[in-house]
């Protein structure tokens, strides 16, 4: 696989997951003051049973693809700490890794059938804010 072709399956999985998270966070909060309780419900639900079918994959396909990415810049020949491009996608990696224990802690307790702890009520706000974080990082690697 070519770097280039990781890079835009990085980049749409990328806008997937963060267009998913900010709907969340931003669009259908607001979308809960026009409609009733009933109707908010069902657009709610026909939402979720198709994020749980795109999310998920998206998800790890942005992973995957980040680390072939990640293994270009930071290797036994090019080292870890020494450009700043190097320390800018290091503190990407440990955010997204940070996003992705969530995701995996929260998939877990559903599959067990037990409630997440109940920080977890805000962990998409968090989500987007480290999302947005790290799109900055990665548009600021190439210039510093």
């Amino acid at each position: 696989m070519s770097y280039t072709l990781a890079l835009v399956i990085h980049l749409l999985c990328a806008i997937i997951f963060i267009g998913f998270v900010f709907a969340d966070v931003v669009v259908l909060p607001a979308m809960k003051k026009v409609l009733n309780d009933e109707e908010h419900q069902n657009v709610m639900n026909a939402i979720s049973n198709r994020a749980r079918k795109i999310f998920p994959i998206s998800v790890l396909i942005l992973i995957l693809s980040g680390g072939f990415m990640f293994s270009k810049y930071i290797n036994s020949d090019a080292g870890m700490f020494n450009t700043p491009l190097q320390i800018l996608l290091l503190i990407k990696f440990i955010l997204a890794m940070i996003i992705a224990s969530g995701i995996v802690y929260s998939l877990s307790r559903k599959l067990v059938k037990k409630p997440p702890h109940p920080i977890m009520k805000h962990f998409h706000k968090f989500v987007l804010v480290t999302g947005i974080c790290i799109v900055i990082l990665a548009k600021l690697m190439f210039v510093v």
